[in-house]
């Protein structure tokens, strides 16, 4: 999988320099980012703004007009949330409130397994049976249209509060507070479900500026708002700038016990430590059972009883993990029998009873292993369930929702969606989304990484690190920042004391310095003392010895000088090859001439193999005349001619020559008869 490296401009921050004062190595990244003018720097930098009037959202007084009606009379309310952290914050927020202003309330999250995600009729039965005459969903229920209708002929009013995108028409709910409604002009889109929540505590308290409702709830809201991967930026930065100090010193017993079981306490806190250690555990019970575990957590006041539910709650994320360890070595042994699989332009695999509440993590790791848009359906009865996950430049929902006929429910976002079908209907969908694609992205997006500056080994010093500390907090929206450094010489490769890790020493322009490259070993790496690379790395401060110093992490490593977009041209010719769409393929280019063939076996035959990945070999033959897409199409011709054999799923882990291979003739090759032919057909003489 080839990333394509989105380089800046070379930017100075000269002007932004003189106006602010701001380190130099700052400013540059600021106004990569848009930040081009004091003023917006200022905006984006400040700790403490006034959130913005939660009554421009449409439809806001009429919720709350409706839910103080409630408390007034002694209504009976319920909340109805959602399993994910997203939704099991806005559950407890919202019941934590209305208890603390003295409602009648209680909450009802549906399980994922036997009932799914939002509002359902079995559900909305049930709750009219316990009493509730007015039910508030949060992060859900902007489609739950036939539900809305079933609760008001059982006597119960629906107040919507929801951040995902709608449908055509509205549910015929009391309000439907939701950003992303068309005649929502609030400019809100970037909250996430807890975020609308909150805005809905600021309406109701009177407090529209947030400062009170911040105070006492910015912790639940900052965990919601990191773990549903939204922006950080505008007002969901200032609830997680918030949230992170007032969960330092938290006095929920709940948070306080789950941070002692992720071995955080007394530690310093960033979005990302929440988004990777406290999300996922807070995730756990609602993908393997239920999550009243963890409303009870967040909740209660008891401190032994919250010790006892953060240790239950650890033992079922363990349990999750396991899960979904072997539903991904499963996964893989299909890609490996049915390699065709990873040919379409989407990832598309099902299973029987694969556990629906790790579908979508193992979604998201098969996104990033694969470089494609992915969908994993656990098939469950008569019906199929899937989570989708995919990346920048291709929608997923908007994909599933073009072929939405055969769905029975379906939402989501561009980057993630659910649904679910009758089982015997799932080929079918199968096929529409693989001739969606087909149709829209001739070509698919690639995965990217997008820099946001330029970098020198002389600029790697503490004080030019430390400066970054001003974007704070990252996630989604507002990453941290990602450097581009060129033409350095590996110096040498260490593999870290666990062996599971590698350290790199490399030299460029006078300076020298040592990088740490996660997940790599020294025999997977395929670069050795003297090679010159270009490294894309993150960057931080670390403390060694009671002093800080510069903490560089590799994200990609290349070859210096790489013909990047031709490279990637090249892969989408090939992969359009592969698929036998040979009218988006320059033909001719596609096919190997006899030197070019020629070229591949004596190096490989001369180095006794080639134990890295196909664009790594390329990068040792480019120079030679060959391009990427007919040396990957020689080296599919010589292992059809018996010639070389791989190790691993593609060439994955290597290309080595046969011994004592046979004589062949390269005109009984049916992949280059076949080229010739295609390429004669598409230009006759």
């Amino acid at each position: 999988m080839i990333k394509r490296w989105i380089i800046p401009e070379p930017a100075k921050g000269g002007g932004l320099l003189e106006q602010t004062g701001l380190n130099p190595l700052l400013c540059r990244i600021l106004e990569r980012r848009g930040y081009d003018s004091p003023e917006k720097v200022k905006e984006l930098l400040q700790e403490d703004f006034p959130l913005s009037d939660p009554f421009a959202m449409q439809d806001m007084d009429k919720a709350v007009e409706r839910i103080r009606l409630a408390l007034e009379r002694g209504e009976r309310i319920a909340v109805f949330g959602d399993y994910d952290c997203d939704g099991i914050t806005s559950t407890v927020l919202l019941v934590a409130y209305l208890q603390a202003v003295g409602g009648d309330v209680f909450y009802y999250v549906p399980a994922r397994e036997e009932e799914g995600y939002g509002l359902n009729a079995a559900a909305v039965e049930q709750l009219a049976q316990e009493g509730a005459t007015l039910i508030i969903t949060v992060d859900n229920g902007v489609s739950a249209h036939a539900e809305v209708e079933l609760a008001a002929r059982l006597g119960m009013d629906v107040v919507i509060t929801d951040h995902h995108t709608p449908q055509e028409t509205l549910p015929p709910a009391v309000a439907v507070v939701n950003p992303h409604r068309a005649d929502d002009t609030s400019g809100l889109t970037e909250l996430s479900g807890v975020g609308v929540t909150l805005k809905l505590l600021c309406a109701l308290e009177g407090d529209p500026e947030g400062w009170e409702i911040l105070e006492y709830y910015s912790d639940l809201a900052m965990i919601g708002t990191t773990a549903d991967v939204v922006p950080l930026i505008g007002e969901n930065r200032r609830i997680v700038r918030q949230g992170l100090a007032q969960l330092e010193q938290t006095g929920r017993a709940g948070l306080a016990a789950l941070l002692e079981v992720c071995g955080l306490e007394g530690k310093p806190l960033t979005a990302e430590t929440v988004a990777f250690l406290i999300a996922p555990r807070l995730n756990a019970p609602g993908r393997m059972s239920t999550v009243d575990d963890v409303i009870e957590l967040l909740l209660t006041d008891d401190v032994g009883y919250a010790h006892d539910l953060a240790r239950e709650i650890e033992q079922q994320n363990n349990m999750r993990k396991q899960i979904e360890e072997e539903m991904m070595r499963r996964i893989n042994q299909t890609l490996k029998e049915q390699p065709r699989l990873l040919q379409n332009r989407l990832l598309l695999i099902a299973g029987e009873n694969w556990h629906s509440g790790v579908t979508g993590i193992v979604a998201s790791k098969l996104v990033e292993q694969t470089g494609k848009p992915v969908i994993v359906f656990s098939l469950e009865g008569d019906m199929a369930r899937g989570s989708a996950r995919s990346l920048p430049g291709f929608s997923i929902i908007e994909a599933v929702s073009a072929c939405s006929e055969y769905l029975v429910r379906y939402g989501g976002h561009p980057l993630a969606a659910g649904m679910s079908l009758p089982k015997d209907r799932l080929a079918d969908f199968m096929e529409q989304l693989e001739e969606y694609a087909r149709l829209h992205y001739p070509n698919m997006p690639h995965p990217s990484l997008e820099i946001d500056a330029l970098l020198t080994p002389g600029e790697l010093t503490v004080e030019n690190i430390g400066s970054l500390s001003a974007l704070e907090p990252f996630g989604a929206g507002n990453k941290p920042p990602l450097f581009l450094l060129r033409e350095l010489t590996v110096l040498g490769v260490y593999p870290t004391a666990d062996g599971k890790h590698i350290r790199i020493s490399l030299s460029g322009g006078g300076a020298s310095f040592t990088a740490i490259y996660f997940r790599m070993t020294p025999q997977s790496f395929p670069y050795i003392p003297g090679d010159v690379v270009d490294l894309v790395a993150s960057v931080s401060l670390s403390p060694y010895n009671g002093k800080d110093q510069v903490s560089v992490i590799v994200r990609d490593m290349r070859r210096s000088g790489i013909p990047q977009e031709q490279i990637l041209s090249d892969a989408d010719q090939y992969a359009n090859y592969l698929r036998g769409e040979y009218h988006l393929c320059n033909r001719q280019e596609l096919l190997p001439s006899r030197e070019d063939l020629a070229l591949v076996y004596r190096f490989l035959r001369g180095h006794a193999g080639f134990r890295y990945k196909a664009v790594e070999l390329y990068y040792r033959l480019m120079d030679k005349g060959i391009s990427f897409a007919r040396m990957l199409v020689a080296l599919d011709v010589l292992q059809e001619m018996n010639l070389i054999t791989t190790i691993g799923e593609n060439g994955e882990h290597g290309y080595f020559c046969r011994p004592n291979p046979p004589k062949v003739n390269l005109d009984d090759s049916a992949i280059l008869t076949a080229l010739r032919e295609s390429a004669l057909s598409a230009n006759p003489a």
